[in-house]
């Protein structure tokens, strides 16, 4: 069932199946697959949804993709940025906010906008080159600061108010400003198994059929038969 609030502003979206927009939220070229949930007083440009994403009030997106099953908590900013599935970014976390160039004679905004009537007729520099990459199951804790040109690796843990300036490894949680590797979620062995198994990627029905083994802590046995299931899966098709 579509559920759409008179007050928000869509235009030139597909929003696929029953899609959620709540309150006052202002959308423009947004392409989403099913089940996507908008909250209130969010903006949305030039951005495109996997299914079931959920993202609440006050989020501000550009020009970025978010995969399929990643929520995002209030507050979020997110500029031309590529989001992996099953991601769990909490309240006020930034990704991939524009880059001043401190090398130029000034880092003035009329460099590169009209706000001040002094740009020249060039188009300045592009502030928002390369894209910032978020990896699947990833989680954000609130507060984050995710730069430019960054990419989280799969599996990764960004603590609360850390600001991440570097790459960060799979599976590792990083945290303080700027952010460095505190510890691996598990050994290198079972990362380099867990990266090969890429579980993200199993169809939805696949996972809910096997809830318990993702509910539980990961064991050798675990991942081993999640191994297996892998490649009958895999053999089947």
């Amino acid at each position: 069932m579509n559920l759409i609030h008179d007050s928000a502003v869509i235009r030139n979206c597909d929003l696929g199946e029953y899609p959620k927009v709540w309150k006052d939220v202002f959308l423009l070229n947004v392409k989403a697959s099913k089940n996507i949930s908008i909250g209130d007083n969010s903006r949305i440009e030039n951005t495109s949804f996997g299914d079931y994403v959920n993202i609440q009030r006050n989020n501000l997106i550009y020009n970025s993709y978010i995969g399929r099953y990643t929520y995002t908590g209030r507050n979020f900013t997110c500029w031309h940025s590529r989001i992996g599935a099953f991601c769990s970014i909490s309240w006020n976390v930034s990704i991939g906010g524009a880059n001043h160039d401190y090398k130029r004679l000034t880092t003035s905004a009329f460099l590169y906008s009209d706000i001040f009537d002094i740009k020249g007729s060039n188009q300045g520099y592009n502030r928002f080159e390369p894209l910032c990459e978020i990896g699947n199951d990833v989680w954000i804790g609130c507060g984050a600061v995710i730069n430019r040109n960054v990419k989280i690796g799969d599996g990764a843990v960004i603590g609360a108010n850390a600001v991440v300036t570097k790459d960060v490894e799979p599976y590792s949680i990083v945290g303080g400003s700027p952010a460095r590797i505190l510890k691996y979620r598990f050994p290198k062995s079972v990362i380099e198994k867990l990266l090969d198994l890429k579980w993200w990627e199993f169809p939805v029905e696949f996972i809910k059929q096997n809830y318990e083994l993702f509910n539980s802590e990961l064991t050798d046995s675990t991942l081993t038969k999640l191994l297996e299931m892998k490649n009958q899966m895999n053999y089947n098709k």
